[in-house]
């Protein structure tokens, strides 16, 4: 059984191929913000109105930052909504073609607590021990006592994108059912999947469950100690960069980073829940001593934000993975959600690789996806109507015939 799910890159030399860009839509890229601190704000919702248009409703991630693309160009009416803040409404022109970018500050207005809830002034290492310290199923998710399994459906979108003439060269989408129980398991089966282009670079499907580890090129790596491991506080500085208020919670983002710089390691920032020290999210990439030991590989991020499910788990509900070479970026999204919590599952799941291509996913019809895409955006990756078989990246085509990462 496999136990991890590493990154999975493999750079082909294939000529450059072209692609004419005719797009015609606008992006709005904005950042929410207390009006007093200048701490983003995750979790924020924001509203785009539109005359004659349904309103799109997007939510923050843990930077506070939205990016929303395939809006019409034209007059826009954007507000962005939190609990304990005061709304905050404008109104701008979207661009043909154009990246929009807003800044929205929010006023704070205090809530009442639960009872029970109490603000400690904890420091950042201290933090980070007690993280250390709970259950956890290494970056994913905190373990909790009363979660026995969990079953999940996932979509997931990967593109690569040519970073010269920033053109989108390859695209795959797939639907994932995905299967945990306790310390460690994890299975992820692939139900579906449709791709065009030509692959110069790929990441392997599912969720990722360190970002410190991988293969590239066939050679695994493993970056240690990493910001979580046991003695992470002798190899890491951690520094408390803010505290926001969810709800009645507090989440707080610590700054991460290598004491000793010309060592390999990770940098970024993790977020944990103040209530029970779980860990809320994290942004993390290699430092360039880490990048030096991957041949060809200029930059290496995973960012991943949890929700709060039933008032009490914090379970993944977004995770981006980002890979540059010199020449291309491949970026790789993927959605959790509708989780089953302390549901039976067959022994057997476990007992097979844990990443799987079904047989019937690359045969699925134009129904399968209207259904499984209907509320998802896919708009950046250009599908074409047409199943392709045969060209999925090499590392893809290894799980299809059932063999291991």
């Amino acid at each position: 059984m496999i136990r991890f799910l590493p990154l999975f890159f493999s750079v082909f030399l294939w000529p450059s191929i072209s692609l004419a860009q005719t797009d015609s839509t606008s992006v709005l890229d904005a950042q929410c913000r207390d009006a007093d601190t200048g701490a983003s704000l995750p979790y924020a919702t924001v509203v785009i109105r539109r005359a004659g248009e349904f309103p799109r409703v997007h939510i923050t991630d843990l930077h506070g930052r939205i990016e929303i693309d395939g809006l019409a160009p034209g007059i826009a009416h954007v507000q962005a909504r939190r609990q304990g803040y005061a709304p905050s409404d404008t109104t701008l022109v979207l661009s043909r073609g154009l990246i929009s970018t807003l800044e929205l500050s929010l006023l704070p207005i205090p809530i009442l607590l639960r009872e029970e809830t109490t603000v400690q002034d904890i420091s950042a290492p201290d933090l980070i021990r007690l993280l250390i310290a709970n259950t956890r199923f290494e970056y994913l998710h905190t373990g909790y006592a009363n979660m026995d399994t969990y079953a999940f459906d996932a979509y997931s979108s990967q593109k690569v994108i040519n970073r010269k003439t920033e053109e989108v060269v390859a695209g795959i989408e797939y639907t994932i059912k995905g299967y945990y129980q306790p310390p460690d398991s994890l299975a992820q089966h692939i139900t579906g999947i449709r791709n065009w282009g030509k692959w110069r670079l790929s990441v392997s499907p599912g969720l990722t469950q360190s970002p410190a580890r991988g293969i590239v090129d066939d050679k695994s790596f493993e970056i240690a100690p990493h910001p979580l491991s046991s003695d992470a506080l002798e190899h890491y500085h951690y520094e408390r960069i803010s505290t926001v208020q969810v709800g009645d919670l507090h989440v707080s983002r610590i700054g991460v980073s290598p004491r000793h710089g010309h060592k390999p390691g990770l940098l970024g920032d993790l977020w944990i829940a103040r209530d029970d020290f779980s860990l809320v999210g994290y942004d993390l990439r290699l430092n360039f001593p880490a990048l030096l030991q991957l041949r060809g590989i200029d930059h290496w991020q995973v960012y991943q934000q949890n929700t709060r499910y039933l008032n009490e788990y914090w379970l993944p509900a977004r995770q981006i993975c980002t890979i540059k070479t010199r020449d291309y970026t491949a970026q790789a999204t993927t959605r959790c959600y509708r989780y089953d919590l302390n549901t039976d599952l067959p022994p057997a799941i476990f007992e097979a690789p844990e990443i799987v291509i079904l047989p019937e996913a690359t045969t699925r019809d134009s129904t399968f996806w209207a259904a499984h895409t209907a509320d998802r955006d896919t708009a950046h990756i250009r599908m074409k109507s047409e199943l392709l078989q045969g060209n999925l990246p090499a590392a893809w085509q290894k799980l299809g015939s059932g063999r291991n990462q």
